[in-house]
């Protein structure tokens, strides 16, 4: 509505799998039916076209809105009064050997619309990673020979552009915290047939996927470590990947504990990973933990432990070192 788009192309994968919910299907039809304009869906691999595809169920078919149709055949489709071509390679099963755009050419949808600007819209890979395993993968190259104006391409959830009439759009929303640019779509302006086609990439992600390194040495640096995640605007709508490793105090390791607690309360998500921190008793906090000869040796050999990075050991020292707080 903001770009007064005239149509919607959906490159598939519009649902994350053929076994949704009706509560979402509602709501999904719902918002489609508000936008007021044609929407175009291809099925890809999580929303294929097979006989137990969801664009083909009672519960979708009977909320479908009239401003949408699902491209489930091969069939060119005329729009826009003839203005465009789209040539449809929908996936009728998760995988196939076959090249799903492999009936794209220069006479397909010409009986339709002589002079329309032609569409390819695919889902599927532009590459191999397996020689032994190719699967939906899309020859891009055969567009040329089809004498298309533009390739709208699905499944990689990043943007990318191809080449020079071939793009992907990516997920509108990021999935993973990969970067690879996702949560944008595609405003493609296409003013005739064979002219260039006008591709502007626009963010529209609501969610933030963050990568984070720190090394934890000392207090000061939890702190800063705290107001990183104090300084992220948003949190509700923030996933972080919290890379960790250092090493603290027993007292220092509670307070990154309490930094960490408050974190996940306030973000989306937040995922720890790394080497770990692990717990570097001072000379006081030993001391202060073995005041008798059975907690002197679990402490010992517990250090012991901590020193050979065992982190169970690590944390029961930690608990060891709160207990005995709370005891005071």
């Amino acid at each position: 509505r903001e770009h007064d788009a005239s149509v919607v192309m959906v490159a598939g994968d519009f649902f994350d799998a053929n076994t949704v919910e009706q509560r979402l299907i509602v709501q999904t039809c719902d918002r489609l039916r508000d936008l007021g304009r044609p929407v175009y869906i291809l099925p890809g691999n999580h929303d294929h076209g097979g006989a137990d595809s969801v664009y083909r169920t009672d519960r979708f078919t009977s909320r479908k809105p009239p401003n949408v149709e699902v491209l489930l055949s091969q069939a060119p489709v005329a729009i826009q009064d003839g203005a465009a071509v789209i040539l449809p390679a929908p996936l009728l099963r998760r995988h196939s050997a076959d090249d799903p755009s492999r009936h794209w050419s220069a006479e397909a949808g010409r009986d339709l619309a002589p002079d329309a600007v032609r569409v390819g819209l695919a889902h599927g890979g532009v590459q191999s990673f397996s020689s032994e395993s190719a699967q939906n993968v899309v020859d891009v190259s055969r567009a040329k020979d089809a004498n298309l104006d533009y390739v709208a391409l699905g499944d990689w959830h990043g943007l990318k552009q191809v080449d020079e009439r071939s793009w992907y759009a990516g997920a509108p929303e990021p999935t993973s915290f990969k970067d690879n640019s996702p949560g944008h779509v595609l405003l493609v302006e296409l003013p005739g047939p064979g002219e260039p086609a006008q591709v502007a990439p626009l963010a529209v992600a609501r969610t933030r996927w963050i990568r984070h390194e720190a090394s934890l040495s000392s207090r000061e640096q939890v702190m800063m470590l705290a107001r990183f995640f104090e300084g992220l605007t948003n949190p509700g709508d923030t996933l972080v990947r919290l890379e960790l490793r250092g090493a603290l105090s027993l007292d220092d390791f509670g307070l990154l504990d309490r930094v960490l607690d408050d974190a996940r309360g306030r973000l989306l998500h937040l995922r720890v990973r790394g080497e770990g921190v692990l717990p570097a008793p001072t000379r006081e906090e030993l001391l202060g933990l073995a005041s008798d000869g059975y907690v002197r040796a679990a402490v010992e050999r517990l250090q012991v432990r901590v020193e050979a990075t065992d982190a169970a050991a690590a944390r029961a020292l930690q608990l060891l070192y709160r207990l005995r707080q709370g005891a005071a």
